[in-house]
């Protein structure tokens, strides 16, 4: 597939990155006896959060939970955050087949399912969409996206209305389907494989293609609204954000580390920043990629990037209301007056929307086994969900924190190893396992 093999790259690096703590594992103790002083990391990768004191006397202040459904990545156009409604004592309510899960390099489950009209869509690691019924799990319906003859590519995500599902996917096609049936609305080719999920608002879908473009379709029929070419970035990892549209301005985040605010109308763009400062990885890989959802909330643009970075952006001229030497490759959470995010050095952070201070960091386990410093663990998230912190485990739970203090207050068993992060819709939270297994919980 066409764009391809330049990504495959990137998780043989992501891998290097992963192995390389084991390094004495395989290459056997040194002979040499160790230096005698204090060990500090030079890298940046070893530097970790710090709170700030002042900041830990502002009281934490929950918003109220919210109701409803989860039609697009990040939950809404936005990706604005919020509480959404859900008991954190909620048990396991059922679990259903969500097709063909991840089985190597070249077929990853990338997207989380999508909640709309009573309704949970999944579209599986070989590009077939499923639809079941959001109460019971059972299958209604599942059909193939990929063109005829062709079976490469993968990746992209969906978006709906109610009324159709709206797909983006690594075979370089979106489509329009009707959610009741499945159905073929539409399908138009795109200027390349898609990156990401679409976003659906204003009547016109926006998709973020592998080689950086930004194309707008008209919802109606698939008829091309603008495209805003982009340029390739180097290494990337596979997968990434969908765009964020709040009014009349849209969001791209890109591989290569930029955000782009275009005019949502006709693509116009108002203004780029780059968050993709040179961070060398120990595998000597440099990754400026911006893999976590850009969010917006009040007029101010906040995104992450593999580099080390959050940035606080102004919308409206570009300019950063703060930044913080923090990244990693999860979403932002945003609620009230505070951000929630995971870290690369797998810490949960809270910091103060207004200046990006540090209120709490919660470290979590790296390591299944961390006295040898083996199975690394992984995690994605958080969504704020009954007033608590979720994040998922790649060893197959759920994890609840407490939003105040970032205490750890309970666990609750998926049963298989999980890399995407949960979705709420509905009073039920969804797990999307990478063996294809969709999990409710409530």
């Amino acid at each position: 597939m066409r764009n391809f093999s330049r990504y495959l790259v990137a998780v043989a690096a992501l891998l290097a990155l992963g192995a390389c703590s084991l390094a004495d594992d395989y290459f056997g103790e040194s002979e040499d006896p160790p230096l005698e002083g204090k060990r500090e990391a030079i890298l940046e990768t070893g530097r970790g959060a710090t709170a700030d004191a002042d900041v830990a006397l502002v009281p934490v202040t929950v918003p109220q939970p919210q109701t409803s459904d989860w039609p697009s990545a990040g939950q809404n156009p936005a990706h604005s955050g919020g509480n959404l409604a859900w008991s954190a004592s909620a048990g396991l309510a059922w679990q259903a087949n969500g097709g063909t899960g991840s089985r190597d390099a070249a077929q990853r489950l990338l997207a989380t399912p999508i909640v709309s009209a009573g309704r949970v869509f999944v579209l599986d690691a070989t590009l077939n969409v499923h639809a079941l019924d959001a109460q019971t799990g059972g299958t209604l319906w599942a059909v193939s996206t990929a063109p005829e003859k062709e079976n490469d590519g993968f990746g992209g995500g969906l978006a709906a209305d109610g009324e159709f599902v709206f797909v983006a996917a690594g075979h370089g096609q979106a489509l329009a389907l009707k959610a009741a049936d499945g159905s073929l609305v539409w399908r138009v080719n795109l200027p390349g494989p898609a990156r990401a999920a679409p976003t659906v608002a204003n009547g016109l879908m926006f998709v973020t293609t592998a080689d950086n473009a930004t194309v707008a379709l008209n919802t109606s029929d698939g008829s091309r609204a603008w495209l805003l070419r982009g340029i390739s970035g180097a290494a990337s990892v596979l997968g990434g954000p969908a765009p964020a549209v709040s009014n009349d301005a849209v969001v791209s985040a890109l591989s290569n580390g930029d955000v782009v605010v275009m005019h949502v109308a006709n693509g116009r763009e108002l203004w780029r920043s780059s968050l993709g400062s040179v961070r060398r990885f120990d595998f000597g890989t440099k990754l400026s990629d911006i893999v976590g959802l850009p969010a917006i909330s009040d007029n101010v643009l906040y995104a992450t990037s593999a580099a080390g970075r959050i940035a606080a952006l102004s919308l409206r001229a570009g300019s950063r209301v703060w930044e913080r030497r923090l990244g990693g490759m999860s979403s932002p959470w945003i609620a009230g007056d505070f951000i929630y995010m995971v870290t690369d050095q797998a810490e949960l952070v809270c910091l103060f929307r207004p200046d990006g201070r540090i209120r709490w960091v919660q470290a979590l386990d790296r390591f299944s086994d961390p006295e040898r410093h083996k199975e690394a663990l992984y995690y994605a998230g958080p969504v704020m969900a009954g007033g608590r912190l979720v994040v998922t485990r790649s060893d197959g739970v759920l994890k609840i924190f407490n939003p105040a203090s970032g205490a750890e207050e309970a666990v609750l068993n998926i049963g298989r190893p999980t890399s995407l992060p949960p979705v709420v819709a509905g009073g039920t939270l969804y797990t999307l396992s990478e063996d294809g297994t969709l999990s409710a919980f409530r």
